[in-house]
């Protein structure tokens, strides 16, 4: 006869029972999925999130590992070799791990973006597995990409009405002496000069928008960006020359190179070097060139001993239609900060001092 099980059994039996099931309910209770993975990557627990955001319900992996299931395959189509896939290797290395842009496939045959936590499962000290939280990404993403859309349309609108702004002057300018020839039925030649300005300027203000929104249809090339320097230098010397500006250039030994498109970095310099030059006031102004590289990456500082820009102008330069020369429109700016960040991966850096100088540095990829 078989003795039976002491009472105390049967009370610890219950006990671990209400504990899972509690347990289980403040998974469940979790917004991210959530899967417990054993050292052979084996789900052995998950939450109601996990479930409706993949479809797999936990009795589903009993026969699959976490990879083979969901996380098999990358946003391109391409397959994950186990020995490439993150979450194993944060498992078999007992590490943490954070992964912010990355899919995971549901049962479906659909993905989602995911961003998602692994944290070792330890047990008395022992590593026996990993935790992994994870959550759908699909709406902020979307969210994200809403806020880019208004950003841009904000900036258009703020360039549509710098334009209107800046074009309805000298449209006004030539209106009042149009009405003047139309009554007096004469030609005033002082009329024709400013008239001329004012279409020459509309003119300046058309090329310089058409510069900024043309699409970048050009080809990269790898070019040394020493040999670029050197023909703008040659190019902009005779207009320092007129106003009497030491235009110089200062180069590394070793020979730098960039992937670029030729054209628009040779744009960049030439609007630097013309903004220094203009805003150059003292006959004995300085323009100096100088490259140098910092780990992966190429410098060129366009320094001058110019007036300096104020403080409270710098951090507006670059918009539309702000300028501290008096005739600009700052769509030059615009177009090189256009042409250095987005078409080129690199960042435009100012420094200025007022009565001391300014200097402009372009940092680009060093190939």
């Amino acid at each position: 006869m078989t003795n039976p099980k002491p009472l105390h059994y049967e009370d610890s039996l219950n006990e671990i029972n209400r504990l899972n099931q509690i347990n289980q309910l403040i998974l469940d209770s979790v917004a991210e999925g959530i899967y417990g993975i054993d050292l052979n990557a084996r789900v052995v627990f998950g939450n109601k999130a996990a479930e409706r955001l993949t479809g797999y319900c936990v009795q589903e992996y009993e026969h699959h590992t976490l990879h083979e299931l969901i996380h098999h395959t990358n946003s391109r189509g391409e397959q994950v070799p186990l020995s490439f896939c993150s979450v194993y290797h944060a498992l078999t290395h007992g590490e943490s791990l954070f992964i912010k842009d990355d899919v995971f496939w549901r049962k479906d045959g659909s993905y989602f973006p995911v961003e998602y936590t692994a944290k070792p499962m330890m047990e008395n000290g022992t590593h026996i597995g990993s935790v992994i939280t994870f959550r759908d990404m699909t709406e902020k993403l979307r969210t994200d990409q809403l806020i880019v859309e208004w950003d841009k349309l904000s900036a258009v609108g703020q360039l549509a009405a710098g334009i209107a702004h800046e074009i309805r002057n000298p449209i006004t300018a030539l209106k009042g002496f149009l009405k003047l020839m139309q009554r007096s039925g004469q030609v005033n030649d002082g009329h024709i000069t400013i008239m001329g300005s004012e279409f020459e300027r509309i003119e300046c203000i058309i090329q310089e928008l058409l510069t900024f929104s043309k699409p970048c249809v050009s080809q990269y090339n790898n070019e040394e960006i020493g040999d670029i320097i050197r023909h703008v230098v040659t190019l902009m010397e005779p207009q320092a020359l007129l106003k009497n500006i030491a235009l110089s250039m200062e180069s590394a030994c070793l020979p730098l190179y960039i992937r670029c498109i030729k054209n628009q970095i040779k744009q960049v310099l030439v609007n630097l070097i013309r903004n220094a030059i203009e805003a150059m006031d003292k006959p004995d102004g300085s323009i100096q060139i100088k490259i140098s590289h910092q780990t992966a990456h190429v410098i060129i500082e366009v320094i001058d001993n110019g007036p300096g820009i104020p403080e409270r102008a710098l951090n507006k330069l670059g918009e539309p239609f702000y300028s501290t020369k008096e005739k600009g429109t700052g769509l030059g700016l615009m177009v090189t900060q256009n042409i250095i960040r987005n078409n080129h991966h690199g960042i435009l850096d100012v420094k200025s001092q007022e009565g001391i100088g300014s200097i402009f540095a372009v940092i680009l990829p060093q190939v």
